[in-house]
């Protein structure tokens, strides 16, 4: 195999991504369901609202990076 000038060792393997992304979109959901379940029922969560959208969006990039990468190195491989 060609040494394409990156450390096999300081990958990420393809697992941690899909880990990774998943905790990433958890923990951005997570403050928003505890406010709907233990929050005031008058109460308007906006800010939450808003971290609950960037962190699963990002949660389903970083995702989609895993996907991706594990599909190419199952053709490629």
């Amino acid at each position: 195999m060609a040494y394409d000038g990156v450390d096999e060792s300081k990958r990420w393997p393809l697992s941690r991504f899909l880990i990774v992304g998943v905790v990433i979109a958890v923990a951005g959901y997570l403050p928003l369901q505890c406010y709907i379940i233990f929050g005031p029922r008058d109460g308007n969560p906006i800010g939450l609202g808003l971290l609950a959208v960037i962190g699963i969006l990002l949660g389903m990039i970083v995702f989609s990076i895993g996907v991706i990468k594990r599909v190419i190195r199952y053709f490629l491989a």
